[in-house]
């Protein structure tokens, strides 16, 4: 997955625009970081790699390249 890919489903999740992100937004910074967003992070994570991370493990991440770097596991 190129992190044109990962941005633009992290985008997805947070419902913003890709240009309006980067690798050094903190996340909790974001308006729209909250449990349906992390819970779309999980889904993600779940069909494109089979695994099913904890909503725990989520909440550890600070920045978007924070879940960039998930989504490569």
């Amino acid at each position: 997955m190129s992190n044109e890919e990962k941005m633009e489903y992290i985008a997805e999740s947070v419902e913003m625009e890709v240009d309006e992100l980067t690798q050094d937004t903190v996340l909790n910074d974001l308006e729209n970081w909250d449990s349906v967003a992390v819970l779309s992070i999980i889904a993600v994570i779940n069909e494109k790699f089979d695994r099913y991370p904890k909503a725990e493990e989520i909440l550890t991440y600070k920045t978007v390249g924070d879940l960039m770097n998930a989504l490569s596991e």
